[in-house]
């Protein structure tokens, strides 16, 4: 969202709605490819195209409203596609004349459905295009440990590009180059909540450490200690789920457990995928 606070009318609280509005049209699709988790903005703009005076008695305002919205890449600021749509409205105060447009803005315009498929499209040829430049590129960091930065490139690739199987392939090696210290760090963690008798957190965090990683027999002997820790009913009742959650854990694939500590990467105190 713009860093505005009040331009010709147009403040933040403008934003807020016009943002609520835009979400509302995305969420409507069936097949949503940008998210929050893309590196790819719907970035908005709200203008103050004409605005007039009317009315003898009583001053009215006649105002003319564009908005623009544009998707482009978060850190090179490429452009994927630009919408503009306008609305001309009326009301005695500039600001509720705004937000009467923004609210005037109709979800149903077919334009909408074009501007989101059409960037969508052009998001997926950047990638057919560069996918060779990226895989090189993350490998480069993952040569120098800069695991991060290596998954920061990759985590976004589409997985019906071409190139999808040498980016998994390069997922599964940072998921395998740090399964050990993921581990230390998460059973580090887990000693603190055992610790502070947080029995449901630390069992919470021992779930998603790798059974292939060498502290897996330490992660299953402080499971089993916080179980003679807790009350009979809590123990019966957590058990049965950890146990569930973990063996759901070693079913999934690299990509798949690397996407789920990633979303989890706060929580476990990880950092090699954090945003």
């Amino acid at each position: 969202m713009p860093n505005t606070k009040t331009k010709n009318g147009v403040n933040k609280e403008h934003y807020k709605l016009l943002e609520q509005k835009i979400e509302g049209i995305y969420n409507q699709r069936e097949n949503n490819f940008l998210s929050t988790q893309t590196p790819f903005e719907i970035v908005p703009r709200i203008e103050i195209v004409d605005e007039k005076n009317a009315g003898d008695i009583q001053t009215v305002k006649v105002v003319k409203v564009a908005v623009y919205l544009t998707i482009t890449e978060a850190e090179l600021q490429t452009l994927f596609n630009q919408f503009k749509t306008t609305v001309i409205v009326t009301d005695k105060v500039l600001e509720k004349a705004i937000t009467k447009a923004i609210k005037q803005i109709k979800t149903s315009d077919p334009k909408f459905k074009i501007f989101f498929t059409k960037a969508e499209a052009n998001v997926l040829a950047y990638y057919e295009k560069n996918c060779a430049k990226i895989l090189k590129s993350a490998s480069t960091h993952i040569e120098r440990k800069d695991y991060n930065k290596a998954y920061g490139l990759l985590k976004y690739i589409p997985e019906n590009m071409s190139c999808f199987t040498d980016v998994e392939h390069l997922i599964t090696k940072i998921y395998t180059d740090n399964k050990d210290d993921n581990c230390k760090k998460i059973l580090e963690q887990a000693r603190n909540q055992k610790a502070y008798k947080d029995y449901s957190s630390t069992l919470y965090s021992l779930v998603f450490i790798d059974s292939e990683s060498s502290c897996y027999p330490e992660a299953l002997k402080m499971a089993q200690e916080v179980k003679t820790l807790m009350d009979k009913e809590d123990a019966e009742a957590f058990m049965p789920p950890h146990e569930e959650r973990k063996a759901n854990f070693a079913k999934l694939s690299h990509l798949e457990k690397i996407r789920m500590l990633a979303a989890q990467a706060r929580i476990l105190n990880l950092n090699f995928i954090q945003e």
